[in-house]
């Protein structure tokens, strides 16, 4: 299959994809005390309400408990929510995942890279609460409030811990992937001619070892963006922040039942942001190509 087709038959796949997920709440139903049934009929009759609402808008009002209130009116907020800590926490992951990467993989430094490996097999959840912990135990030994744990509302949001939360996991993935690469290419033979020829150790790691690691970092950068958005929601909830993810899982079940059109926009909101955040880290890993490459 060529490129050209791909690119032409991807953006419909993606469509299908999420239509056919958002509709599997509605698909398995089960009563108290009874297996959980397929009722596919009940998921397709979504798809087509979706498609059939839009001539009315319906597909873009949802409940909020018995209120209904208008999709497009509410998504901004949430989304300028989720896209300020994905790109703030993409660009300074990214960005500070491959410079400690680099220098994790020149230093020394064991007990550092034991630290990094510790914390490399914690769950995401487990990080959050730790550092929440850590906030309220030094509030208690201390009276000094360092950061807020959670938002309390929309206008005394959390700010720094849930960004520190942002940056720090997919950061972590970072280190210890370029790490990896920089020590594999320190073993080539260009590298042994580059130190012969009595290049400097700096020049020799950002103008010789990491313009071949680039390649490795722009091939991952899917995985990155795959622990970025994988988490926002566990950011979200944990810290009460009414981005994307929480605001459909909050409202996905009104007192009405599933609402299908609700997780459907929501999801494609999503992806929306994934896109742009993804085609901007696409273009400062482009720009790192330009300025070091030779």
């Amino acid at each position: 299959m060529s490129k050209a087709l791909q690119a032409v038959l991807i953006v419909p796949g993606i469509l299908l994809f999420v239509l056919l997920f958002a509709m599997f709440p509605a698909v398995l139903q089960g009563s108290q005390g009874a297996a959980l049934q397929f009722h596919w009929g009940d998921g397709f009759a979504g798809i087509r309400h979706y498609f059939a609402g839009f001539s009315s808008g319906s597909s873009f009002r949802y409940l909020s408990g018995k209120t209904e209130l208008s999709f497009w009116a509410q998504i901004g907020a949430s989304f300028s929510i989720s896209g300020f800590y994905t790109v703030v926490g993409g660009l300074a992951g990214l960005t500070g995942g491959v410079l400690l990467g680099v220098y994790f993989a020149v230093s020394r430094a064991r007990w550092m890279k034991r630290v990094l490996e510790l914390t490399g097999i914690l769950p995401d959840f487990v990080i959050v609460i730790l550092l929440q912990f850590l906030v309220v135990y030094v509030a208690s030994e201390t009276g000094m409030v360092v950061f807020k744990v959670a938002s309390a509302s929309s206008d005394d949001p959390a700010f720094a811990l849930p960004l520190i939360s942002t940056i720090l996991i997919p950061a972590n993935y970072m280190v210890r992937n370029v790490a990896l690469q920089m020590n594999n290419a320190f073993t080539e033979d260009y590298i042994n001619f580059a130190k012969a020829r009595g290049l400097g150790k700096t020049y020799i790691v950002f103008f010789h070892a990491l313009p071949n690691v680039l390649p490795f970092i722009k091939a991952d950068l899917h995985k990155f963006m795959g622990i970025l958005f994988g988490n926002l929601f566990i950011f979200e909830y944990l810290y009460n922040l009414n981005g994307v993810t929480l605001f459909v899982f909050s409202n996905a079940f009104a007192y009405k039942g599933y609402q299908y059109g609700l997780v459907v926009n929501g999801l494609l909101a999503l992806l929306a942001l994934y896109a742009a955040v993804y085609a901007l880290l696409r273009a400062v890993v482009y720009g790192w190509e330009k300025v070091i490459v030779r």
